[in-house]
């Protein structure tokens, strides 16, 4: 297992202390490092956007050596920031396009859904206006549970209105669910507009130094001197020296020597920090720097350059180390612990080689009420306990791949408890944590993706075994990641009324995908039922007394259940 980590010095490194030789060259190196990062990064937009530049005919390192004598090691360095820099960039436009169709999908939903409920009062205005010429009530829509008796309309709650006071109630509706189709069309028409921009025109040039900082020069306020001097600071603020796995030191612009750091900068000179040590994995840095030639791992040396308020000047100097634990048990023969997370807590499963669940744990915490800071340290904690769970048990960990960015941005017009839960929910902080827990307990993460393991877990094990549905759910997890196909198949008298396509797939199937469009089927009839009604057994006498039972029976009768409020466990 590997993991890349960037780790500080023990202290600072202050320019007017006797810590660092020769330390104006470096402040001189980093300065011209990021004037020329600044200047590649232009060139290589020019090229990638507006197809021009000087790029066009000739290659970087030769560019960058006419224009300022800079070396292969540098210009290795400065163009491996720039480009980058312009990937993320890249990366982020696709991202605001992906997220702006889904923001339009999601806006076409409530068009549809507020349309259907203007037709549905329109189709009641006009039997009201049917009923007060003909006395005949006809119903407005089908399964329309509004009914007229002696000039009253009774409602499916029990209440009750005079038909000439309903109608001017339905009238007022329509004004307003007109006027809101209209306000959701003129914002859909302009998310149409930013997305197709979005794609039409190049994204804005980066303003390095921050562009909130940069528009500080337009207030009259603002000291325009002092205002330049931490703009060219921000700008010229930190330098990252990428190192070389073919390098005896890692790196072939900074080395180390006894207890010094020694960096060679620009004008040939080099730069000596005293004492240097890192505030922790020291012995594992010495360790890569002494590696054979046939193990050697590349080491990035970054620089940052800081001020305190009272003026002083300080250098933070880290190291960025590829972590690697080759001793991790990554062998699932002899079963597995599967997770399902969630925004207040996590539910644990213990599987054996077989998909037997031996047991299983829920470690709860609250994210409510506070900063990010200790939803962090809280999430740290938890993991660390399912860290401890799997090095106990000595046995892999699968856990859910989630992309939940798509996911937040068609939360609008959604429910707003199920909304703020989406937003609490710190997957890739969790994730995070458990990959760091399993670089350090020597255990193997898989990960998988999800689809369909709560209904898996609903309708297969919510019952049998008592547990709650993530209980379930991470079982199921756990089960999918194994590959044990047998133990997710749904009950013989639910495939009996699957449609021909999904039964022949699962006969002639042997893996888990095959069992997919049985679960999609599934999760598409008994949509609506809740939870709850799992834990009784599913009504199959509703499919004798009806000559053509079909899933939807079933689950018409499951929702009876919770309508009725009648939760009776078996």
């Amino acid at each position: 297992m590997q993991l890349t980590r960037t780790i500080n010095a023990d202290k600072r490194y202050y320019l007017d202390e006797d810590e660092i030789q020769n330390v104006e060259s470096l402040i001189q190196t980093m300065e011209r490092f990021n004037h020329i990062k600044i200047k590649l990064y232009n060139c290589l937009y020019d090229k990638s956007f507006l197809k021009r530049g000087p790029l066009l005919e000739g290659t970087y390192s030769s560019w960058l050596k006419r224009n300022d004598g800079t070396t292969d090691y540098y210009n290795c360095a400065i163009y491996t920031y720039a480009s980058s820099v312009l990937s993320s960039q890249k990366e982020l436009n696709r991202l605001y396009q992906r997220t702006k169709e889904k923001d339009i999908e999601t806006r076409n939903q409530k068009i549809k859904r507020t349309q259907e409920e203007l037709e549905k009062k329109q189709g009641i205005k006009s039997s009201l206006r049917t009923y007060f010429k003909s006395g005949i009530w006809e119903r407005p829509y089908p399964k329309c549970r509004i009914t007229m008796e002696r000039n009253q309309i009774f409602l499916p709650n029990g209440t009750y209105f005079p038909a000439e006071e309903y109608e001017r109630k339905i009238e007022r509706s329509i004004r307003r669910l007109k006027t809101r189709i209209a306000l959701l069309e003129s914002s859909k028409k302009r998310a149409i507009q930013r997305l197709e921009w979005l794609k039409k025109f190049p994204p804005k040039r980066i303003v390095f130094g921050g562009r909130k900082q940069y528009q500080k020069k337009d207030n009259p306020k603002v000291d325009r001197e002092q205002w330049k001097q931490e703009f060219f600071e921000s700008r010229h603020a930190s330098m990252s020296l990428p190192g070389r796995h073919t390098s005896k030191n890692c790196n072939f612009l900074v080395r180390k020597e006894e207890r010094k750091l020694i960096v060679k900068c620009m004008d040939g000179k080099e730069t000596v920090f005293k004492q240097f040590h890192l505030a922790r994995q020291q012995e594992l840095w010495e360790e890569m720097l002494q590696a054979k030639k046939q193990e050697r791992k590349a080491i990035c040396y970054n620089f940052q350059l800081k001020r305190e308020k009272t003026g002083r000047r300080y250098l933070i100097v880290s190291v960025t180390l590829l972590l690697e634990n080759k001793d991790c048990n990554e062998s699932l023969e002899k079963g597995c612990v599967s997770i399902d997370l969630n925004y207040d807590h996590v539910a644990v499963s213990e599987l054996d080689e077989k998909g037997n669940r031996l047991g299983g744990t829920v470690i709860r915490f609250s994210p409510e009420l506070k900063t990010k800071g200790q939803i962090s340290e809280e999430i740290g904690r938890v993991m660390a306990k399912v860290g401890r769970y799997c090095a106990e048990r000595r046995k892999p960990l699968i856990m859910e791949d989630l992309d939940t960015t798509l996911a937040k941005h068609g939360m609008k017009y959604g429910c707003k408890k199920k909304n703020r839960h989406a937003s609490l929910f710190a997957y890739r902080k969790m994730t995070t944590c458990l990959e760091n827990q399993a670089y350090k307990q020597s255990f193997g993460i898989y990960k998988m993706n999800p689809a369909y393991t709560s209904q898996m877990g609903k309708f297969l094990y919510l019952r049998p075994f008592g547990l709650s549905i993530h209980e379930a759910a991470s079982y199921a997890i756990g089960l999918k990641g194994m590959g044990i196909r047998e133990k997710l198949l749904p009950d013989e008298r639910l495939l009996a009324l699957l449609l021909e396509k999904a039964k022949e797939k699962l006969k002639n199937g042997t893996d888990i995908v095959s069992i997919i469009p049985a679960w999609k089927q599934l999760t598409k009839a008994f949509r609506g039922v809740s939870p709850h009604s799992f834990y009784r057994e599913l009504p199959y006498e509703v499919l004798e007394e009806r000559k053509k039972g079909t899933l939807k029976s079933i689950a018409s009768e499951m929702k009876k259940w919770t309508q009725n409020n009648r939760y009776e466990y078996v």
